[in-house]
């Protein structure tokens, strides 16, 4: 099991600047990269075949292209939300790598059990999350990862991260997923580790994360 994670350290100080500029604009499009996230992803679901995980990268990358999305940010989400499990299906009936509602699924026009358009589903309804909130500043990426879980009107209600313990947990789990799997995936890149290095915000946020953004409500500590 993974270590215990302090939930202060990954407490989000994000501004809206970094969303806008999480990795240089074509960077991670090389086969190299794609071989490279696709040894990752075997990491998280060691049942995926090489094929496979290879497939998954590849609309992982172009997804993040085309969102704008850090791909470890995306690669977080949907390993806390299915661990890469194409057939996956919550007790309430999410479905599929990004565990979409089958009425959001509808809305963004994908098959939720079709690998690559859930992962251009969950990406673009992080997205247009992301867009949603980008008014809040330093929590926007919070709230939006929030929504996620709990939806857009649960956060709108509470004026933030809505007061359930599911979805504050699952706040900091896709947090600690992010910081991990970024420190995974520079360790992986050889010759081109220097074009995936996060950029200058997103260090900044994971060197100075600030516990007061996190709801007060929030343990402690949680188990990722």
């Amino acid at each position: 099991m993974p270590p215990r994670y302090a939930a202060s350290r990954f407490a989000v100080a994000l501004t809206v600047a970094f969303v806008a500029s999480v990795h240089p604009a074509g960077a991670a499009q090389t086969p190299a990269a794609e071989t490279q996230y696709a040894t990752v992803l075997r990491t998280i679901n060691p049942h995926l075949q090489v094929h496979e995980s290879l497939a998954y990268a590849r609309s992982l990358l172009a997804d993040s292209e085309r969102s704008k999305l850090d791909p470890n940010l995306i690669m977080a989400l949907v390993t806390v939300e299915s661990s890469w499990r194409q057939t996956a299906v919550s007790r309430h009936g999410a479905r599929g790598l990004g565990q979409l509602m089958p009425t959001t699924a509808a809305k963004l026009g994908v098959n939720a059990f079709d690998p690559s358009q859930n992962l251009r589903g969950a990406s673009t309804y992080l997205r247009s999350l992301i867009n949603r909130f980008a008014g809040r500043g330093v929590n926007a990426m919070r709230d939006a990862i929030g929504a996620y879980n709990a939806g857009p009107h649960a956060v709108e209600q509470y004026h933030g991260v809505p007061p359930y313990s599911e979805t504050q947990r699952y706040v900091v789990k896709v947090l600690a997923q992010w910081h991990r799997l970024g420190v995974r995936v520079a360790k992986t890149f050889t010759a081109d580790a220097q074009t995936l290095v996060p950029a200058a915000d997103e260090r900044q946020w994971l060197a100075n994360a600030d516990a007061s953004a996190l709801p007060a409500t929030l343990p402690a500590v949680v188990q990722p």
